[in-house]
């Protein structure tokens, strides 16, 4: 449900502006929009970075349970908005939960997951963001005919999180701590209790004591974490932080949450009505969740540097074919679904290689002692580029969609050239491997 409330809360207003920009609404211009939409995302940027340092204070059950409560206050606050600045402050806290469950929901399930499952369990977190977003997408194209008689519907779009949002909420009462956290609290018979009620008997007593072994590694090590002075002083250290970062903006400004916050006015201005463009929206959400399935199972196999070659190539090449197609043939009676087709041909790879290839190499590329802090930087700079792209695509897009189209693609021309000169394959690298490389390469 944390996962899911991500996917929804992002993908919701793809739909819903048309309606709060109405004369009879909100009367939002293109720039005002990108801030209603936008604004979660920059509150997702700081959720992110304060939410797994609030999580080891309080532990991931209270966390989540925290944030059930938040994103239901979040809902319904937006349902409920009388102008653009309640809406806004509550979009920025709806952002303040997407990005702590960004940091906090794979985190629970990793350490209360099987270590036979977990890997698999871990990524059900990337489908089910992506199938909160097709949920969104149905609920638009549900409500959106209602929306020609009543442009109030958008308060039901945004009103509608707070279903799943609820069942975060109670739900969380009913799973246990995680048994990993309890130990890092000196909690030990309460960690006991809880592996004796997810774990075969057999089990208990060894995952016990791989727990509490690495409960004091991680202690005996942790004081000697790395700070954010010395993050960006050391300079191989820095060149890390900086491939880390652009990775994340490349992904960003590749275009995606341009298709995924605003899909329902590109499909429209391709020549499709309101109504016909929210249905034939829904198709960004399923092709969505192909793609992050497909991603599941090639990841480990075709390696990480192909699959991002892959990705910018094809996603690349599928948004020029769509500026010359909307700039050219664009009275061509096949023009308007040959533009949905590559929309959907782009979302497919991008969910299958730069979604989560961008964040695993993130995960394996800092060394231990500098993993913590400069993962929490590279998302933050993530999150801060989806804001970006969040705030400034309702102009692009109202000045020139084909123009817009060449931008990205621009900026996908340029990532192919950054993974090929600052990025190694990983695919099976040992982690100090590949510490070896860039100490190799940028300690000189």
């Amino acid at each position: 449900m944390g996962s899911l409330l991500f996917g929804y809360d992002t993908g919701i207003v793809n739909g819903s502006l048309v309606f709060i920009a109405d004369k009879s609404q909100l009367d939002l211009n293109a720039f005002q929009q990108g801030i209603v939409s936008s604004g979660l995302t920059l509150g997702a940027a700081f959720g992110a970075i304060f939410g797994g340092p609030l999580a080891d204070k309080i532990g991931r059950k209270k966390i989540l349970t925290i944030l059930g409560i938040v994103f239901s206050i979040g809902a319904l606050g937006c349902a409920f908005s009388t102008n653009i600045a309640i809406l806004i402050v509550f979009r920025f806290l709806l952002g303040l939960a997407v990005g702590s469950a960004s940091a906090n929901v794979p985190v629970y399930i990793a350490e209360i997951a099987p270590s036979e499952l977990r890997g698999k369990m871990v990524t059900t977190a990337q489908v089910m963001i992506v199938t909160g977003q097709f949920v969104a997408f149905g609920v638009n194209a549900a409500l959106t005919p209602l929306g020609s008689g009543n442009a109030a519907i958008w308060r039901w779009m945004l009103g509608l999180g707070t279903i799943p949002a609820i069942v975060l909420w109670l739900g969380m009462y009913l799973v246990p701590e995680s048994p990993r956290w309890l130990v890092s609290q000196g909690k030990i018979d309460k960690a006991l209790n809880v592996l004796r009620r997810i774990r075969a008997a057999a089990v208990v007593d060894p995952e016990m004591k791989e727990i509490k072994d690495k409960d004091a590694q991680d202690k005996a090590e942790s004081a000697e974490q790395a700070t954010f002075k010395e993050l960006v002083s050391t300079k191989w250290i820095l060149q890390i932080l900086i491939t880390g970062s652009v990775l994340g903006l490349i992904q960003q400004f590749a275009g995606i949450n341009s298709i995924m916050y605003y899909g329902g006015q590109i499909i429209s201005d391709s020549g499709f009505s309101t109504t016909t463009a929210a249905l034939l929206n829904t198709g960004n959400g399923l092709f969505s969740i192909v793609g992050a399935v497909l991603g599941m199972f090639t990841i480990d196999w075709l390696g990480r540097k192909k699959l991002e070659f892959a990705g910018l190539t094809i996603c690349g090449l599928a948004l020029v074919a769509a500026g010359v197609i909307h700039t050219a043939f664009a009275s061509a009676s096949w023009a308007g679904i040959t533009i949905v087709i590559l929309v959907y041909v782009y979302i497919i790879f991008f969910q299958g290689t730069l979604g989560p290839v961008t964040w695993l190499i993130n995960s394996e590329i800092f060394p231990q002692r500098y993993r913590g802090i400069g993962t929490g930087v590279t998302i933050f700079v993530l999150w801060l580029g989806n804001f970006f792209v969040g705030l400034l695509s309702p102009v692009l897009l109202q000045w020139n969609m084909a123009y817009t189209f060449y931008i990205f693609a621009a900026c996908c021309v340029f990532g192919i050239i950054f993974v090929a000169a600052r990025v190694p394959e990983t695919k099976g690298v040992p982690l100090e491997e590949i510490e070896k490389y860039f100490r190799n390469k940028y300690d000189k």
